[in-house]
C-alpha cells in the first residue's frame, strides 16, 4: 500500500513535536506540507533524515513556505512555477515513485475587498495556466497541499453565514473548480461524497471541534490513472488535539499501486 498525505503544519519548528511521531507512527511515503515559516538554512531536515525520509522544501521566516518528505529519494524537484520564481514558497513538485507530485499553498486572501483577495484569484489562474503547459493527466499525478477554498457547502460548517469568507467566496470557488474540472478527481470526495469532514478547525473559535464548526480547505486531487489506484482517502483528527497542534490536520489517500 502506498499513502500521499498531507498536512498545513502551520510552522514545522513549532510541530515537530506532532510532525515526526505521526510520521514515524504512519509511515505515509510521501509527505506535503505547507506554511512551514522557515528561511531554508534553518529547516529541521535532520529531524525528517533521522527517520528515514528524505525531504525538499523552499520558505522564508515567518510566512508560506512548502515542502515534501518522502521515503523514496523525489526526483526532477521544482519551485514555484516555471517562469515565476517568486512562488516558490508556494508551489513545490517532484516526481516520487512514478507520481508527478505537486505541493500548493494557495493564498488565503485577507478580504473579498482587499488586493490580497484579486492576488489569489489571479494566482489560481496562473496555476490553471501552469497546469495547462506542464501536467498530463494520463499519468499518476497527485496535486495535494492547503487549497484556502472550501469548494463546496459540505465542506464549511455555515455555508450561509460564510458566503463572503475569501476562503468560501463564490469567485474563489470557481477559479479553483475550473482546475479541478481540467480532470482532476478529488479522492476525499471519491470516498465521501456526503459527509462533512474537515481539515481545519479555528483556534479562535472556542470548542470548534466538539461543535462540528470546520472547514475542509486541504485536498488531495488525482489524476483518473491515479484516482482508479485510491482505496481510501480520510481526515487524521488526532493530531489537532495534540498539544500545542496546527490548526488544521492530516488528509491522507492510500493506493494501491
Amino acid at each position: 500500500m502506498f499513502k500521499i498525505a498531507t498536512f498545513n503544519v502551520n510552522s514545522i519548528r513549532s510541530r515537530l513535536h506532532i510532525v515526526i511521531p505521526w510520521l514515524e507512527k504512519n509511515r505515509p511515503d510521501v509527505l506535503c506540507m505547507q506554511e512551514t515559516k522557515v528561511e531554508n538554512r534553518r529547516f529541521p531536515e535532520s529531524n525528517f533524515h533521522r527517520i528515514g525520509y528524505h525531504v525538499v522544501f523552499s520558505g522564508s521566516k515567518g510566512r508560506n513556505g512548502v515542502a515534501i518528505a518522502s521515503i523514496e529519494e523525489p526526483k526532477n524537484v521544482s519551485f514555484g512555477f516555471d517562469s515565476e520564481p517568486r512562488d516558490e514558497d508556494r508551489l513545490i513538485r517532484a516526481e516520487i515513485a512514478g507520481i508527478d507530485v505537486i505541493n500548493t499553498y494557495v493564498p488565503q486572501g485577507f478580504r473579498i475587498d482587499s488586493d490580497k483577495y484579486q492576488y489569489k484569484l489571479e494566482w489560481l489562474k496562473r496555476l490553471k495556466n501552469y497546469f495547462e503547459k506542464t501536467v498530463d493527466l494520463t499519468n499518476y499525478v497527485a496535486w495535494c497541499g492547503d487549497m484556502n477554498v472550501a469548494s463546496q457547502p459540505i465542506d464549511v460548517h455555515s455555508p450561509e453565514r460564510l458566503k463572503n469568507h475569501v476562503c468560501f467566496h463564490e469567485d474563489a470557488r470557481k477559479a479553483y473548480k475550473k482546475i479541478v474540472d481540467m480532470g482532476f478527481v478529488d479522492l476525499l470526495r471519491k470516498f465521501h461524497p456526503g459527509e462533512k469532514i474537515y481539515t481545519f478547525y479555528d483556534y479562535r473559535v472556542r470548542g470548534a471541534i466538539e461543535r462540528g464548526l470546520g472547514w475542509r480547505v486541504d485536498a488531495i486531487n488525482a489524476s483518473p490513472p491515479l484516482a482508479e489506484k485510491c482505496i481510501d482517502c480520510y481526515v487524521d483528527i488526532q493530531p489537532r488535539l495534540t498539544e500545542k497542534p496546527s490548526d488544521h490536520t492530516p488528509l491522507i489517500a492510500e493506493f494501491n499501486l
